[in-house]
């Protein structure tokens, strides 16, 4: 199974990256949009795990939105939105504009693996995934 990640933030890359490697055999960690947008026109991914700021110039909500109204099979693949920020305002907007669910940064096991039976049909009970 396959998780895409966008984030601008090579430690939080970093991190989340090794969180969804607990759960995934493939993590695809794009840095910029324009790398995620390649990515994904691969294998779609089963999950997208997105940061609400990427630099100065993008945001992830953008980014969201154009995912949601495609109308590719890409709208339909869960986004989760990660956020450094505690401000409800933001995750509402999130929310509002199709994330699957917000989580706070750091990502961590704990936060992701509750989500992953509920957003990704079939996914392993949490005794039956492999790292």
């Amino acid at each position: 199974m396959k998780v895409t990640i966008l984030d601008d933030s090579r430690t939080d890359s970093y991190l989340a990256g090794k969180v969804a490697g607990r759960f995934f055999s493939d993590v695809v960690i794009c840095g910029t949009p324009h790398e995620f947008r390649e990515s994904m026109k691969g294998s779609l991914p089963e999950l997208i795990l997105l940061d609400v700021h990427i630099g100065d110039m993008h945001n992830g909500i953008n980014i969201l939105d154009e995912i949601r109204t495609s109308h590719s099979e890409a709208s339909i693949v869960p986004i989760v939105v990660l956020t450094s920020s505690n401000d409800e305002r933001i995750h509402k907007h999130a929310l509002e504009c199709g994330a699957s669910h917000v989580l706070t940064k750091p990502l961590t096991e704990e936060k992701l693996a509750p989500l992953l039976q509920r957003l990704i049909p079939g996914f392993p009970v949490a005794g039956d995934v492999t790292s």
